[in-house]
């Protein structure tokens, strides 16, 4: 073969592997941008959705709370009607109606979410079967909702209505409340502001809590889609508010525990609900509450020395004397030695101090 046959084909060999390679890293590279894409897609709804289950789930939960604890949520109470709602101004929805409110904006931005997540399902890309169980768990929480007479069309509604288009904004709550105050506009809510004033006097208690369950389904499965943390577990601890000086364990200084009264032991004072028999007290576990540990009291040690004058307990037994009487306390003695021989006049094989045998 001459040397020009082998330098064509050098070339021709080097010409294809070029070719091989660039095609290789084209299709590479177009599969990480689409891999980037779906996960950038997926990521723009399912964060989104993971965000307002959370806030809507710490809301009702707070209805819950205090319905359990009062009977009812006063800081809703502040309509007996959704109608009502009209004409009332900024004032009003920043004030008074606050939490009612807040509470129907937060509702219908969930829903919004949950409606660009069922819409656009098809094009996102989810790993095992989270392709599957999004989808139920969606439906759990329309159902839920739909229990409530909040029914599934109106969700969709009352969630296109909190969006802002061409933006695909969020409406804020500010916009949100302009909303509420047009008759036409309002209406569409409705049902959502009667089951939140249904809720904040006590009442349908099972379907809140069907909600909070499905709500909390749902926000589990996201948080483990989206390898995060515990967002419910977040959000409720964010509301926590610890002073400082304050024990974990009371929330409180030192010196206090929940429901202790002042000065008192464990369990003691005005709220204790441990031993009511122990009132106020003022020895070493003195102020004292809930959550922390009573002193215990001190057990004497004695010092290391000949005779450190220790307790009495341990006080060492004395010899026995001619004129000592008997020991109250029965103890060891030590052993004297060897004994000393009979006194005079005594008899063989009696003691010293013994008589003789009396005799049957």
């Amino acid at each position: 073969m001459d040397a020009l046959s082998v330098t064509l084909i050098s070339a021709v060999t080097s010409g294809a592997i070029s070719l091989t390679l660039a095609w290789v890293s084209g299709r590479q590279q177009r599969r990480d941008s689409e891999r980037v894409q779906r996960e950038t897609r997926t990521m723009a709804y399912l964060n989104p959705l993971r965000w307002h289950t959370a806030e809507v789930h710490h809301r009702l939960s707070l209805y819950a709370t205090s319905v359990e604890r009062d009977g009812c949520y006063p800081p809703a109470q502040v309509l007996a009607d959704p109608r009502e709602m009209e004409g009332k101004g900024a004032d009003w929805f920043a004030g008074k109606g606050v939490a009612l409110g807040s509470s129907v904006w937060m509702t219908a931005c969930l829903f919004a979410q949950m409606t660009r997540t069922r819409h656009d399902l098809p094009f996102l890309r989810l790993a095992g079967n989270d392709d599957t169980r999004l989808p139920g768990l969606l439906q759990k929480v329309h159902a839920a909702f739909a229990a409530c007479e909040i029914y599934y069309a109106t969700q969709s509604s009352i969630g296109t209505d909190a969006l802002l288009e061409p933006e695909g904004r969020l409406r804020s709550y500010r916009e949100f409340c302009d909303l509420l105050a047009e008759p036409d506009r309002r209406v569409w809510a409705d049902p959502v502001t009667w089951f939140l004033i249904a809720v904040a006097h006590g009442e349908r208690r099972p379907a809140l809590q069907r909600v909070l369950d499905a709500l909390s389904e749902l926000s589990a499965f996201l948080d483990d889609s989206l390898a995060g943390g515990a967002s419910l577990r977040a959000r409720h601890g964010a509301e926590i508010h610890r002073p400082r000086g304050g024990s974990p364990g009371t929330g409180t200084g030192p010196g206090a525990g929940p429901g202790a009264g002042a000065g008192a032991g464990p369990g003691a004072g005005a709220g204790g609900d441990l031993d009511a028999t122990a009132g106020a007290s003022s020895g070493p576990d003195a102020g004292v509450g809930r959550g922390r540990v009573p002193s215990l009291s001190p057990h004497p040690i004695p010092a290391p020395g000949p005779d450190p004058s220790p307790d009495p307990v341990l006080r060492p037994i004395p010899a026995p004397g001619p004129n000592s009487g008997p020991d109250p306390v029965p103890r060891p003695n030590p052993d004297p030695g060897p004994r000393p021989g009979p006194e005079p006049g005594a008899g063989p094989g009696l003691d010293a101090g013994q008589g003789p045998d009396p005799g049957p």
